[in-house]
């Protein structure tokens, strides 16, 4: 009968066993710990490496500035003085920013100061630009039918103070022919391109240095500071603007800023001063018809005097006169916005809207046409900043929706203005006749007046009509002028430029990221060799993939010996049997006529290995001890104990040889062996039979304790089939060898019940430190060295006051 010892019942931990990727960082920092020289190493070439790029990097410097955009109401002065509507001009200060980093603007800036032509030193690591405000020479590239140096460099020495040499560069950075001997103030053609070198004051700080002259192409270069120009308003609501660029070189970012600045506040005159000239313009015009046909009536009264006596109306001729005469300062009125609708009408139907102006700015006043011709005004500038900063590579303006909704608005306000005018006209011809038919009742009541009364009273009517009218529109030109005269920029400078420190390299941030490279790519290359390893390397593996019980574990036999519990009953690997030993029995019971299987996953883990020591261990311990080679397909023990493979299980499953037969005596005391026999050609059937439970039924009652090897469980399904006849079952995992797919196929097994009363040994344990030990399991090699485990030491024996003890 079959009898087995109470199982002690073991808690399954949380089952663990995830497939996905697993980190042992105790692990990573071991093997940072051991290899600690290539972290350094590391360290050195990442740290080297930002030391030189703060060494050799260009330094950046911001340069920022502020200004104030004031608004209209602002500039008061000459309005107070002359009350005049061109003085309101509408301000989007939306389009400023855009206005601002437009490219005809930056473009008039840097040919102002010369930035075409760029001056550097070449060193032997790093060209820098050379830049002095007071250089002593320009140079200049002459156009020959469009053909300029753009994107040319030159080499340029400086001989004495008359003559210089020159040196084409081709684009390899290999020097072309070199062109000495040249004198200033004189033109020089190289390469097909013409250049003009002006000295302006003394150059002998230039003597025998090499300079390298680059010619900029103007547009390119203002492409380049719109991208670089920062602009932005200080806060909302506020007209204050910030100004910030970045360049390697301070006193000429300092330059650019104060020149835009400059150009800026020049083009917020140019723009006000616009429409005051094209107001002057039409009142000179209007001046000129009026005053020739004032001379003629100044000569008609003049003749007048000398051929009469009577040069004073009477009181009644005198109220007529001045009755007539307001009618004719209405009647001009209409006149004046008649011309000033034609001329108006003439532009839009050209499309030339540059020369529109306001009507307040001849001292016309009407509601709709002003605010018509305003939003026109205002609209056909933001149409202007499209065109002008439209470039090649960019989005063409027949493709922009926002170009083409502006043109499509111009087009109805153009449509909506010249309605308008048409309706104006259509009451002004009835209300000046109204008018003439106000005047011809004057005039009828000055026909009943005598001739020569009559006659003055005509002269008089034509004279100061046209000499009121001629005062107006003078009045006009005159406030005109003083406005243009008078005009200021509303573009004012609170901060002017200044330098800050450099912003780039960033010396500790690179440094620092330098440090975190050389300390982070070593430990990338750790932790990836630990995510590749897929081996069992540690106690913390083989319980994060299943939740079958460890038994303890066997380090690593640095001997050929298999017998090394029999040759070396004292070395630590010794007692590491014997503690398995110990920890068996706490699963079966301390029972005697125990029936132990060994198996594996795959091949090589040790499982023979473990058989067979563990046998010897309980054969020397005095316990009859049988090994039982259930591997039938690759049998080896026999060949370990010095035995022979002639007669085995096989042969005894087959019928072909009798129990008593098939045990060997082994060399090692009450140690035995049945070893697998020769191998038949179909192992897993054969232990089915029937004789197989025979057979362990009659060792279990001949021998103390039954150790079955078998094989391993991902080749065959054996070990299931023996599973049923034995008290507990090692599943032996070895380290850095056992797959982790093997473990869990294991637990899988274990989960399923296939395989009961099982727990793992783990064997073959060679690596230890942080993530390889149990938390107080360690190992020594060799004869006479211990090991730790569960707080017991183990090692070898010594004696002192008689007693054995164990050295430490």
């Amino acid at each position: 009968m079959n009898t087995q010892a109470p199982i002690p019942d073991i808690t399954e931990g949380p089952n663990t066993s995830s497939k996905g990727i697993q980190i042992n960082f105790k692990r990573v920092a071991d093997r940072a710990i051991r290899y600690w020289y290539i972290i350094l190493l590391s360290l050195i070439i990442s740290v080297s490496v930002a030391y030189l790029m703060n060494r050799y990097s260009t330094r950046i410097y911001p340069v920022k500035a502020s200004i104030i955009i004031r608004e209209s109401e602002e500039n008061v002065g000459a309005k107070f003085l002359y009350n005049n509507e061109l003085l309101t001009e509408y301000r989007n200060f939306y389009n400023e920013i855009y206005i601002m980093k437009s490219y005809p603007l930056l473009q008039e800036v840097v040919e102002e100061l010369g930035f075409d032509v760029s001056y550097f030193r070449e060193g032997d690591i790093k060209t820098t630009e050379y830049y002095e405000p007071n250089f002593p020479l320009t140079i200049k590239a002459i156009a020959n039918k469009d053909k300029r140096p753009y994107g040319k460099s030159f080499y340029f020495k400086v001989i004495d103070q008359h003559t210089y040499s020159l040196q084409y560069k081709v684009d390899d950075d290999q020097p072309g022919k070199e062109f000495s001997s040249l004198q200033f103030n004189d033109t020089v053609k190289i390469n097909g391109y013409q250049l003009f070198v002006t000295r302006k004051a003394d150059v002998s700080e230039l003597f025998n240095k090499t300079l390298v002259v680059r010619f900029n192409n103007p547009l390119s270069l203002a492409k380049s500071y719109s991208s670089r120009l920062k602009i932005g308003w200080a806060m909302t609501g506020s007209s204050v603007v910030d100004l910030e660029i970045n360049g390697s070189v301070i006193q000429k970012e300092i330059d650019f800023l104060s020149k835009f600045i400059e150009r800026y506040q020049d083009y917020d005159v140019e723009k006000k001063n616009k429409m005051v000239a094209r107001a002057i313009m039409f009142l000179d015009n209007q001046l000129g018809v009026i005053g020739d046909s004032l001379e003629h009536y100044e000569d008609q009264v003049e003749d007048f005097k000398r051929r009469n006596v009577i040069t004073e109306l009477a009181e009644e001729t005198n109220r007529l006169y001045l009755k007539l005469q307001d009618y004719e300062n209405q009647k001009f009125q209409y006149r004046l916005l008649d011309n000033y609708f034609t001329y108006i009408s003439q532009l839009l139907e050209q499309n030339q809207y540059e020369g529109i102006f306001t009507p307040q700015s001849v001292g016309i006043t009407d509601g709709i046409i002003t605010q018509l011709i305003t939003t026109l005004i205002e609209e056909q500038g933001q149409v202007n900043l499209y065109k002008t900063n439209t470039t090649r590579g960019v989005l063409h303006l027949e493709d922009n929706p926002e170009y083409q909704a502006k043109l499509k608005k111009i087009q109805f306000l153009k449509a909506d203005i010249l309605k308008t005018i048409e309706n104006n006209r259509s009451t002004q011809k009835i209300n000046i006749k109204f008018i003439n038919d106000q005047i011809k009742l004057v005039e009828d009541q000055l026909a009943k007046l005598p001739s020569t009364e009559r006659e003055l009273v005509g002269i008089q009517r034509n004279y100061s009509l046209r000499e009121n009218l001629y005062i107006f529109l003078l009045q006009k030109r005159t406030e005109a002028g003083l406005s243009m005269a008078s005009t200021t920029s509303d573009i004012v400078v609170v901060n002017p430029p200044m330098a800050g420190g450099a912003i780039s390299p960033k010396t500790m941030q690179n440094l620092m990221i330098g440090v975190g490279i050389g300390l982070l790519v070593p430990l990338s290359i750790f932790i990836l060799l630990e995510i590749l390893n897929n081996r069992i390397q540690s106690k913390d593996d083989i319980e994060n993939m299943t939740s079958a019980p460890v038994i303890g574990a066997v380090g690593h036999n640095p001997a050929s010996d298999a017998l090394i519990v029999y040759n070396k009953p004292r070395s630590a690997m010794a007692e590491s049997f014997r503690s398995l030993r110990s920890n068996l029995n706490y699963f079966t019971g301390s029972q005697d006529h125990q029936i132990f299987m060994v198996t594996s996953s795959i091949p090589g883990e040790g499982k023979s290995f473990t058989t067979l020591n563990l046998a010897t261990v309980y054969a020397l311990a005095g316990k009859r001890t049988v090994i039982v080679g259930a591997d039938l397909r690759k049998p080896k023990l026999y060949d370990e104990l010095g035995l022979n493979n002639t007669i085995g299980l096989s042969q005894y499953l087959s019928g072909m040889a009798t129990k008593e037969e098939i045990i060997q005596t082994s060399s090692v005391d009450s140690l035995y062996l049945i070893a697998s026999g020769p191998m038949p050609p179909n192992p897993s059937e054969l232990l089915l039979r029937p004789a197989m439970e025979e057979l362990i039924n009659y060792l279990r009652t001949e021998f103390d304790y039954i150790i079955i090897d078998t094989p391993p469980l991902s080749l065959v399904t054996d070990a299931f089939v023996l599973s049923k006849h034995v008290n507990h079952t090692l599943f032996v995992i070895r380290q850095d060898y056992t797959p982790k797919e093997a473990l869990r196929s294991f637990d899988d097994f274990y989960k399923s019940g296939r395989l009961l009363r099982v727990s793992v040994l783990f064997n073959d344990l060679r690596k230890s430190g942080l993530g390889y030990g149990y938390g107080g399991y360690s190992y020594g090699y060799g004869y006479g060295s211990g090991y730790q485990y569960g707080g017991y030491y183990y090692g070898r024996k010594k004696k002192k006051n008689g007693n054995d003890y164990y050295q430490e």
